[in-house]
């Protein structure tokens, strides 16, 4: 799917609820339900520049690996983030999911994390953070979160910084580019 000034968002409340229609093909069903999104009050309604900016921006942060490192392509986790940024219903954290990381200050300039909750691991995208709270989306495929509960892809949590590790991935395309510099 093209980034271009002529996608729509599209909501229908009966069927899959949000989509994004970016051409003359099928619209990109997005994975929430109508519960989890809000100031939908529409059929279909432009992306405006708010919207592109945002996209190309997660799709910036995701271009550089590869959809076998992320487990997705950057085009859908992309538009995921989007829509949930501008649609999602605003989330109380879950931190309590998720095994404590040893790091004092997460860079402002580190968009990947990975989260574990004991039973499974995850890689994520940080869509939104404050000083205190990062909103993260699983990239990876579902997430067992406790014995009776699991969080799907595209999906979003809220916790806390102390709970965001540096991700493997990250940090092997640090050091490949390392290494390509000297």
């Amino acid at each position: 799917m093209e980034i271009n000034q002529h996608m729509c968002w599209l909501y229908d409340d009966k069927a899959q609820p949000l989509s994004i229609q970016a051409g003359d093909g099928a619209p990109f069903r997005l994975p929430y339900k109508g519960k989890q999104l809000v100031n939908v009050d529409f059929c279909s309604a432009p992306f405006n520049v708010e919207d592109l900016t945002l996209l190309q921006n997660f799709v910036d942060v995701l271009e550089g690996y590869s959809t076998d490192d992320l487990g997705t392509s950057v085009e859908e986790a992309s538009l995921c983030a989007a829509a949930f940024v501008r649609f999602g219903c605003p989330q109380m954290p879950q931190s309590w999911h998720f095994q404590k990381s040893n790091i004092e200050e997460w860079a402002p300039e580190r968009h990947i994390c990975e989260l574990n909750s004991g039973f499974d691991d995850g890689l994520f995208l940080i869509i939104d953070r404050d000083d205190e709270f990062a909103s993260c989306l699983l990239l990876s495929g579902d997430m067992k979160l406790s014995p009776i509960k699991t969080i799907k892809q595209y999906h979003v949590i809220k916790v806390l910084h102390n709970r965001l590790l540096p991700s493997t991935l990250e940090m092997r395309q640090t050091m490949l580019s390392s290494q390509q510099l000297a």
